[in-house]
């Protein structure tokens, strides 16, 4: 075994609990577990190895982990395909959105779910069925309970382990829990690696929150269907993904400025409607929307309700209707 690749994300590593208000605490607690694969993996003859921090803009692992035989690049667009990987660790990995994990999500904050045929995944086998049409096979996944599952979910054959739930009431000692990271490793370089080669083989469709969203995104030249994004594969997904988060900024940007001015003008619309009255309607759970998810169809039934009532309201009190 000459070759190790390790992609890293932040929100499963162990000891984490606020990554973006203590962020130096992070970024040593981030870099001390790779270290402790780094140092299981050459212990157990592995030559070289390659580090990608996946998280956001990938400075998160200290360049302390560099050395003449391990190396370091930020964000997966940067992972040197052009070298060979004997096989891929993915470590410190979360639940998709909507699952039970500690921070659960899918890629972005705006994406809903990615489906492979129908069937939701998150960015564990995105990843996995990514790195596959690579011709890497993913031995072994770590971080919290759901990406745990949904790494043996796929591919039963490949390790998971656990290192934190969104249920755990016990404190544990983060020394134990690396040396079972270390043993974690030790078993998954036993497998037959063939067996834990992902295929990337199925159409992955794209949901937002915003429901708008995607109508939007087809006009721009994305392929869409029934309400989603289509991409032919992973590896598809993957190669348009930094284009397509651009795109989504942009239109996040818009829905902003559009949601902004509408709210402003329910507040004053909301100024002579009762509140009894609102709760007998769908309003109050369609306003729970952010500015960003708040959808054209949503903008039109709340202006419709709240028009009602403050018509409503006038007539009872001998005022003239809007």
């Amino acid at each position: 075994m000459s070759h190790a690749l390790i992609l890293a994300d932040i929100e499963g590593i162990i000891g984490i609990r606020d990554f973006m208000n203590e962020v130096e605490r992070s970024k040593e607690l981030y870099t001390r577990e790779i270290e402790v694969y780094i140092e299981a993996l050459q212990n157990n003859g592995v030559k070289k190895i390659t580090v990608c921090d996946s998280h956001n803009e990938g400075n998160m692992i200290l360049p302390s982990i560099i050395t003449e035989n391990v190396s370091l690049v930020s964000k997966i667009v940067n992972i040197p395909f052009q070298e060979d990987y004997d096989f891929a660790i993915m470590v410190g990995f979360h639940g998709m959105s909507e699952s039970c994990g500690i921070f659960p999500h899918t890629l972005r904050f705006d994406f809903r779910h990615l489906y492979a045929e129908n069937v939701p995944i998150g960015e564990v086998e995105l990843y996995c069925r990514w790195l596959g049409a690579h011709g890497v096979p993913v031995i072994l996944v770590t971080g919290d309970r759901e990406a745990a599952y949904e790494a043996v979910f796929f591919n039963p054959y490949r390790i998971a382990c656990c290192v934190k739930s969104l249920y755990q009431n016990v404190i544990i000692e983060k020394s134990l829990l690396y040396k079972k990271l270390a043993k974690h490793i030790d078993i998954a370089l036993r497998l037959d690696f063939s067996n834990c080669l992902s295929h990337d083989d199925s159409m992955i469709t794209a949901e937002f929150y915003n429901k708008d969203t995607v109508e939007i995104l087809a006009n721009m030249g994305y392929s869409s269907y029934e309400g989603r994004l289509v991409f032919n594969n992973c590896a598809d997904f993957v190669k348009r993904l930094y284009t397509l988060v651009s795109d989504l900024n942009m239109v996040n940007e818009n829905f902003i400025k559009v949601n902004a001015a509408f709210l402003s003008e329910i507040r004053k619309l909301a100024k002579i409607v009762n509140k009894e009255d609102l709760e007998q309607t769908e309003v109050l759970s369609l306003l729970s929307n952010t500015v960003i998810t708040l959808d054209s169809r949503s903008r039109a039934e709340i202006l419709k309700v709240f028009k009602e009532l403050s018509g409503h309201y006038s007539v009872e009190h001998g005022e003239t209707c809007p």
